[in-house]
């Protein structure tokens, strides 16, 4: 365990003294006789401060020297059968169909009703979701593809159709919803 002053720390990232007292009062822990643990500091620095591209603030020097590397640098745990976008778009699409259906329920829309508006949000956000993917270079969208296209939307996480049917007091009728939706996409 190597100890330091905040002045030697300041030198060693080569940033001011004031920046360190920033650091101090920012959260970095400091010893009971006022000194650093060199290594507590750097690693505080390391995964607590954002370098920025203008001014440095001492953090990518930080980086180098902590024995801690950032928790970002690591690979992610895999979500599931698909690509991590593929996966969180995946689900966020399902969740949102699923509130969706839920508060269309709620209000007193019909069955049909809530089904045609939960599949109508589905499909923006499937939309939505790939021109982002496409925009930040996520492979697959660039051609165009969709997630739905790429998961299948029967993987998508959906509503609870026969739950939400005996809410209302009836029975899902799936074939009655997807007429529904077909006049709905042929009046649109």
């Amino acid at each position: 365990m190597a100890i330091t002053t905040k002045a030697a720390l300041a030198a060693e990232l080569k940033i001011s003294k004031a920046r360190v007292s920033q650091y101090v009062k920012a959260g970095m822990p400091v010893r009971s006789d006022g000194k650093l643990n060199r290594e507590q500091a750097l690693n505080w620095i390391n995964r607590t401060q954002a370098s920025q591209t203008v001014q440095d603030k001492g953090v990518v020097r930080a980086r180098q020297l902590a024995p801690d590397r950032p928790r970002l640098l690591r690979s992610p745990p895999p979500l599931g059968a698909y690509e991590p976008e593929v996966e969180i778009a995946r689900s966020i699409i399902g969740k949102a169909e699923a509130i969706v259906a839920q508060s269309a329920i709620t209000t007193g829309a019909s069955l049909e009703v809530a089904y045609v508006l939960s599949v109508m949000i589905a499909s923006a956000l499937d939309g939505a979701a790939s021109d982002a993917l496409a925009e930040h270079g996520f492979e697959g969208f660039a051609k165009g593809f969709t997630v739905g296209e790429l998961c299948s939307t029967k993987d998508f996480p959906a509503p609870d159709w026969t739950a939400l049917a005996q809410r209302c007091g009836g029975v899902f009728d799936e074939d009655a919803c997807e007429r529904r939706l077909a006049q709905i996409e042929a009046s649109a």
